[in-house]
């Protein structure tokens, strides 16, 4: 069952450098769909275009063109859920980056995780604080710690109490939004397992956004590769990981210990990298990837390839495939 469908989804800000005025695609012309209890991992370089989709799909911002559907029903826009305000956060959840700056430092665990109980639920303060003790359990809390302060915590506790919070609600999505970037790399781990626990426990779905390959490898079903605010690559099956073949795709996983092991296989190269705001202005209309790839051509720089079917499930937006 298909939950959530993006739709040609595109977001242009006005910048200025100097006295030159110029409009900027963070997002260009996006489409994938998310099927309920599934995992979509959105992976690439930082300046991509991730975060501001993941705005997009959660009404923080509406888009320039294109059209976002949750349960069939358009996200923006007066017919939509935007009318509906408090049901569609309801449903959608997002777990932010840096778990410190996403709660207010004054509040208690409990006041923090019952947020969207107190909102969107009729419940007496005694029913929420035994729901707020049954989510700490949930996400590998004790009962006592609903009693403190943000600034009690690790940041790996802290990401939990966040965790919890987006749970209250039982939300048809959580976006998470660079979940474990600001983690140190041991309590990464424990930060995936429980995601991946509470995914199968709960039948929960996600959309994660990462430029980590491994944990995008880790936690999800199916993976979509962007750069420069497009989508380079999209494979439906996370078994065809390791067959992925855009040029970009190829480099980005090549900084992961799982390329040693493909390497050896002879399924990936490498090719150099970098992000280019320029590709990502109006007007260009070429691969953004073109000023980069050691396979370029001249229809890359004029034209940018069409996202292909290139067998079972896989596409990939490279005339060289």
């Amino acid at each position: 069952m298909t939950l959530l469908e993006v739709n040609g989804i595109s977001k242009v800000y006005k910048a200025r450098r100097r006295v030159n005025a110029y409009q900027l695609f963070a997002v260009r012309d996006m489409s994938f769909t998310v099927e309920k209890g599934v995992c979509v991992g959105l992976v690439g370089e930082s300046g991509c275009g991730k975060s501001t989709l993941a705005r997009l799909i959660t009404g923080l911002e509406s888009p320039s063109a294109g059209e976002i559907r949750l349960e069939g029903k358009p996200v923006h826009g007066r017919q939509g859920w935007a009318s509906e305000g408090a049901a569609f956060h309801q449903k959608v959840q997002m777990i932010f980056q840096d778990s410190l700056d996403a709660v207010n430092p004054r509040h208690s665990a409990l006041t923090i995780i019952a947020e969207p109980l107190v909102n969107f639920s009729p419940m007496s303060k005694r029913e929420i604080a035994k729901r707020v003790e049954e989510l700490l359990s949930q996400v590998g809390l004790r009962p006592s710690d609903a009693e403190k302060f943000p600034h009690e915590f690790s940041g790996g506790q802290l990401q939990r109490i966040c965790i919890a919070r987006a749970l209250a609600s039982n939300p048809e999505l959580l976006v998470l939004d660079e979940p474990l970037s600001s983690l140190d790399v041991s309590v990464q781990a424990q930060i995936l397992n429980l995601l991946q626990d509470l995914k199968d426990r709960l039948h929960l779905t996600y959309i994660l956004i990462s430029h980590d390959p491994e944990a995008v490898y880790y936690l999800s079903d199916t993976v979509v590769v962007m750069y420069g605010g497009r989508v380079m690559e999209r494979i439906d099956r996370i078994e065809d990981f390791d067959r992925m073949r855009h040029p970009y795709t190829r480099r980005l996983l090549s900084s992961t210990s799982l390329y040693r092991n493909w390497q050896e296989a002879g399924t990936l190269e490498t090719e150099a990298i970098a992000i280019d705001m320029e590709v990502q202005k109006e007007g260009y209309e070429g691969c953004p990837y073109a000023g980069r790839c050691g396979k370029v051509d001249e229809r890359c720089k004029s034209a940018c390839p069409p996202l292909r079917n290139i067998g079972n499930g896989h596409h990939a937006a490279c005339y060289r495939l």
